[in-house]
């Protein structure tokens, strides 16, 4: 447990805190006495998650059923806030030792012991599912072991039985190693999910190691789809019933209620290993008298989901530009009246409103100028237009190329009164700041560059992604492979240096089954060389290599050491690895991307064009693309009928549009950008150290294409 921070508040709903339990993606959990005095674990979740209108009552419906749970084996549910700014949820508190530090600290369980263990948790798992609820998370660390019996512990990402999922289609929610095939796939998932959680656990405990052993999450995640289990030392009497709960089809496992019945009762006399009753007592007594401790703020958790408190010089300045952009935002909701045009008579001007794109971005990165240039030329073609309701004008911040550089841009932009929109020309490592900051701003970001994973819950924002993300994979690539090259099988070589950004490549190749052809993966740590692997893949020369990695530098050394052991299958990557070291040494690879070439793609030349004519040079890449973004937005607004600031948002969302370098298309539910036959997927080939374009998406091994 850890002290309460000074940002922390020193009551919520009437419960006094005392510690920090521990923290993750859903919010924080704290020791607490509630009103009448009882310990009680209270987890208050982020405000990222509350701001999603169908969260609070996803979250009261099963904060209700997680309520009726009066199993010996769960915690009880105290009290519960689905409407507070930052909803909470108050359990019973059990001052236990988590499962998995009972096995890290003293091996593996013998059969006496695991057959109690097995039986109390197959018995709660049957009475959640009786409920109507799925748990998600079953795990050693979610299972508490008290001197009368363990007890299952947090349900934050639990759902009901046939209710929507609290996170999008395609995404996995769980713990690798533990969650089930159809989570690893990111598909709905049932109370066979637990069934196969739980036999994951029971294997663990058992056994002391990790079923599908370890490594990076994509291998793991590999595994537990593709390989069967590793249950080496688990006790003949449990080994087939372990089987069958990891069965990877959910319909040949057994149920939870049926499991209880084979197990039988739980024994409580001598059901835990030598020396753990003293272990859990020395727990249980850590907590017995602690004092409550002085208040820290009054306030409730903040709108970001960490408590409101005592701010940082910099979150000093965002507060207080929010507060000066609310007063902004009520003179701009009287300015956006005015008429759209007010002729005088002959030869009068029409006077419009005006509304101003923000960019964002790092001066230094030429990124940023290439946006610049194909946003100003989308502006003064709208302003061109005798038939325009409204002018445009484009407004630029420097954000020093930091997340804190990016959110302070954010504010400073959106604070002006005529900021309808904001588009963010920044990475991976900055852009997230910028999305947080325009929630809190209120205004729409249209996002171009990035794509990472972390951007993938638009539906709890005000932004809207302009590309897919590396969610999806390398889109023209993996196509590249199934229609032109059709390898009987693609080596995926991920490189851990950047594991969890590039574990979604490996996933989409993989797990998801993205290739048609059979599929092998090769990790590689970040100290490691490229040598060994590349002598593997040789040993099959006609082998497709897809690189699965962010940084050029790695994925030349990779593309040297393919070279040197004569390798000839195709080698294939995505966007992030385009360097100068990369295109040095890998001639031939194939690359996808999210940006065009405006001078060599056919549908892109008129724009080429009137660049070459402002510019004196060809489009670099991102020109077209941040082109699009203005012209995306400027429809947008043309449909807001005066309110553009507070409507744009939903006004993009509403049907599809056409742009010179994608069809832009938002999923319904999730806000989710819609890659399809014209989701803005690009495949250039390496040749002479140069990234050539080939292809669009849809025009890959279409005949139409090049060499495609």
């Amino acid at each position: 447990m850890e002290r309460l921070r000074s940002s922390d508040p020193s009551e919520i709903g009437g419960h006094r805190l005392v510690g920090r339990l521990g923290a993750g993606g859903m919010g924080v959990v704290y020791l607490a006495r509630s009103p009448h005095g009882a310990w009680c674990a209270l987890k208050v979740i982020r405000a990222e998650h509350a701001d999603d209108p169908g969260f609070r009552a996803r979250f009261r419906r099963e904060a209700q059923l997680a309520a009726r749970l009066s199993g010996r084996w769960t915690v009880p549910v105290l009290a519960a806030d689905a409407d507070a700014r930052s909803p909470w949820l108050a359990t019973g508190y059990v001052p236990g030792l988590p499962l998995a530090d009972a096995v890290a600290r003293h091996g593996p369980w013998r059969h006496a012991h695991l057959l109690p263990l097995a039986a109390a948790l197959a018995e709660v798992l049957a009475d959640v599912h009786a409920a109507g609820l799925v748990h998600r998370d079953v795990k050693p660390a979610n299972v508490l072991l008290a001197v009368d019996g363990p007890r299952l512990i947090d349900f934050g990402i639990a759902r009901a039985v046939g209710a929507t999922a609290l996170t999008a289609a395609g995404t996995v929610v769980g713990s690798p190693g533990y969650l089930s095939p159809e989570q690893a796939r990111g598909r709905d998932v049932g109370p066979a999910s637990d069934v196969f959680s739980l036999g994951c656990v029971l294997a663990h405990t058992a056994t002391g190691r990790a079923v599908f052993g370890g490594g990076g999450v994509a291998a793991v995640l590999y595994r537990t789809v593709h390989e069967e289990p590793d249950l080496d030392g688990v006790p003949p009497e449990l080994d087939r019933i372990v089987r069958q709960c990891l069965a990877k089809d959910p319909r040949a496992r057994p149920g939870a209620r049926r499991l209880s019945e084979f197990l039988g009762e739980f024994e409580p006399d001598g059901w835990l290993p030598e020396g753990l009753p003293a272990l859990v007592a020395a727990q249980a007594s850590r907590i017995v008298g602690l004092p409550v401790p002085e208040p820290t703020v009054v306030a409730g958790p903040g709108p970001g989901g960490e408590p409101a408190g005592p701010s940082s010089p910099t979150r000093r300045h965002l507060l207080t530009a929010g507060a000066a952009l609310g007063v902004a935002a009520a003179a701009a909701g009287a300015w956006w009246r005015w008429p759209r045009d007010t002729p005088a008579g002959p030869g009068t001007p029409i006077r419009r409103p005006r509304y101003a794109v923000g960019l964002i971005g790092h001066r230094a990165d030429t990124v940023l100028t290439s946006h610049e240039r194909g946003a100003l030329l989308a502006v003064d073609a709208h302003n061109r237009d005798a038939r325009r309701a409204f002018d445009l004008v484009l407004r630029t911040a420097d954000d020093g190329g930091t997340a804190e550089g990016s959110a302070r841009a954010a504010v400073r932009l959106a604070a002006e009164r005529d900021t309808a929109m904001l588009i963010a020309a920044g990475t991976n490592a900055t852009v997230p700041e910028t999305v947080q900051a325009c929630v809190r701003a209120r205004i729409t970001l249209l996002i171009t560059r990035a794509d990472t994973h972390r951007l993938n819950n638009p539906s709890t924002t005000t932004s809207l992604l302009l590309r897919s993300t590396s969610t999806v994979g390398p889109a023209a690539v993996l196509r590249y492979l199934n229609r032109v090259v059709k390898p009987a099988r693609t080596v995926i070589v991920h490189d851990l240096t950047d594991a969890e950004e590039s574990a979604e490549t490996v996933r989409v190749a993989t797990v998801y089954g993205k290739l048609d052809g059979e599929t092998a993966l090769e990790e590689v740590a970040a100290d490691e060389e490229f040598t060994g692997v590349s002598r593997r893949i040789a040993e099959r020369p006609e082998d497709a290599v897809l690189f699965a990695g962010l940084r050029p530098g790695r994925a030349a050394s990779l593309a040297r050491a393919l070279r040197s052991a004569r390798h000839r299958g195709a080698c294939v990557t995505g966007e992030h690895v385009l360097g100068d070291r990369f295109l040095v040494e890998a001639e031939g690879w194939m690359v996808g991307t999210a940006w065009t070439d405006a001078e060599a793609d056919p549908l892109t030349g008129a724009f080429a064009a009137s660049y070459r004519r402002r510019h004196r040079h060809a489009p670099a890449p991102w020109a077209a693309e941040a082109y699009d973004a203005v012209r995306f937005a400027a429809h947008g607004l043309a449909a807001t009928d005066g309110d553009g600031r507070y409507a744009l948002r939903a006004e993009l969302l509403r049907r599809p549009w056409q742009g010179i370098t994608r069809r832009v298309a938002f999923d319904p539910d999730g806000h989710f950008f819609e890659a399809n036959d014209d989701g803005g997927a690009f495949l250039y080939r390496v040749t002479g150290g140069s990234a050539r374009f080939v292809a669009r998406w849809d025009d890959i091994g279409g005949g139409t294409g090049g060499e495609t």
